[in-house]
């Protein structure tokens, strides 16, 4: 073999800042170096900007103002914390607090998605306080709510709900805080409900009845207590677990 066949080509620099060797390739390193930083940028500022997207897509589907503190998607651990979550309602229904949920945090078994199943290792529900406002025509801000979004879901043509199923939650820790009733017509009949309930943990939730179960049981508690703690909101306290009733 010949020596000249076997040297290295050259590079050398044009008068446009353009790379190139000896058989004319070329190579614009400006332009590389602009896709670096667009990439850096996108690890950099993910969590901002699907935060962002996260509440757009949120509003777009209820038709109500949606803000968050905090978001965390760690791809490493399958987890997604989401701090300082609130939604507020429509103007119609006096634009108060819908929910206020200072950390919901969930971390995902990755292995059993591909069987087209979500199990999730832990889940972690702060509620602060929900309200729940009923206007002068006796409908709700969750009636009005399901309303919008099942005709959202029918006007693009896809059900509101996913297409994975439940595989169950490992660890469930919840805090619950205030719920409270709003009645636009006859303030009489406003009510509060306070469970109390800070960090209840229960483990091994294997299917939806057993979830299903397990909040039940909660809520008879809550009820319960109310109940033996507040005998002169009694009647309140049963007007609002018939409105309750009336929205499953």
């Amino acid at each position: 073999m010949n020596a000249w066949r076997s040297r290295p080509k050259t590079l050398t620099w044009d008068h446009n800042g353009e790379r190139t060797n000896e058989k004319g390739a070329s190579v614009d390193y400006r332009i590389v170096a602009v896709l670096l930083l667009l990439v850096a940028a996108a690890i950099l500022f993910r969590n901002p900007l699907l935060k962002t997207i996260t509440c757009w897509n949120i509003k777009g589907n209820t038709g109500l103002e949606t803000r968050m503190g905090g978001f965390n998607l760690d791809l490493g651990n399958s987890s997604l914390k989401i701090t300082r979550f609130r939604i507020y309602n429509a103007a119609a229904f006096g634009g108060s607090i819908l929910v206020d949920i200072p950390e919901i945090f969930c971390e995902i078994d990755t292995h059993d998605t591909t069987q087209g199943k979500i199990r999730f290792k832990e889940v972690r529900f702060n509620l602060a306080e929900a309200n729940i406002v009923q206007n002068t025509n006796g409908l709700t801000n969750l009636e009005a709510l399901k309303k919008e979004m099942e005709k959202k879901a029918k006007a693009s043509g896809r059900s509101h709900t996913n297409g994975f199923e439940f595989g169950g939650i490992d660890k469930l820790v919840v805090t619950l805080g205030k719920l409270n009733f709003t009645d636009l017509q006859d303030a009489a009949n406003n009510a509060q409900v306070d469970f109390g309930i800070q960090g209840e943990t229960v483990k091994d939730i294997k299917t939806n009845a057993d979830l299903e179960n397990w909040a039940t049981a909660l809520v008879l508690r809550v009820a319960l207590q109310q109940a033996i703690s507040g005998a002169g909101q009694q009647s309140k306290v049963r007007s609002l677990e018939n409105l309750l009733k009336r929205l499953k």
